[in-house]
C-alpha cells in the first residue's frame, strides 16, 4: 500500500511540474506584437479568411463567401484572449452569435503566431501569418 501512494505521489509531482513548465512558457511569450494586425490562417485548408484584429474587435472575413464575423476581443493575460462573437452578416450562420472561444498563443514567430482555440469541440492548433 505505501508503494502505491509513493508511485501516486511522484506521478502527481511530475504532471504538476510538466503542466508547471507549459504556463511559465506561455507567461514568458511576449505577444504584444500580435495583439493587433491583419492576419491569416497558414493552413490552406481554412479557405482565405482575413482576421483584422485591434485592441478590442476582430473582423473575420472570407472573400469567396463574402461572410464576415464580428467579435468582441477580451484579453486574459498578455497571450490569452477570448473572442465574443457579437454577429455574423449570413443570416443562415446566426446560431454562432453570442459564442464564446478562447485563444492561447503558445508561440510567436517572425511571421505571426501559433495557437490553440478552445470551443465546444474542444481544443484546436492554428498557425496564423501576418499579412500587413
Amino acid at each position: 500500500m505505501k508503494n502505491i501512494l509513493f508511485v501516486v505521489l511522484i506521478a502527481a509531482s511530475l504532471l504538476s511540474c510538466k503542466n508547471d513548465k507549459n504556463e511559465d512558457l506561455v507567461d514568458e511569450l511576449d505577444c504584444s506584437s500580435v495583439k493587433t494586425g491583419t492576419f491569416k490562417y497558414a493552413n490552406k485548408a481554412y479557405g482565405e479568411w482575413i482576421i483584422e484584429r485591434n485592441d478590442s474587435t476582430s473582423i473575420e472575413s472570407s472573400p469567396s463567401t463574402e461572410m464576415k464575423i464580428y467579435s468582441k476581443v477580451v484579453w486574459i493575460t498578455d497571450c490569452e484572449y477570448e473572442l465574443h462573437i457579437q454577429d455574423v452578416d449570413k443570416s443562415d450562420n446566426m446560431a454562432v452569435i453570442n459564442s464564446v472561444l478562447r485563444v492561447v498563443i503558445t508561440d510567436v514567430t517572425d511571421y505571426g503566431y501559433k495557437c490553440i482555440t478552445y470551443n465546444n469541440s474542444g481544443p484546436e492548433e492554428f498557425e496564423m501569418i501576418r499579412i500587413d
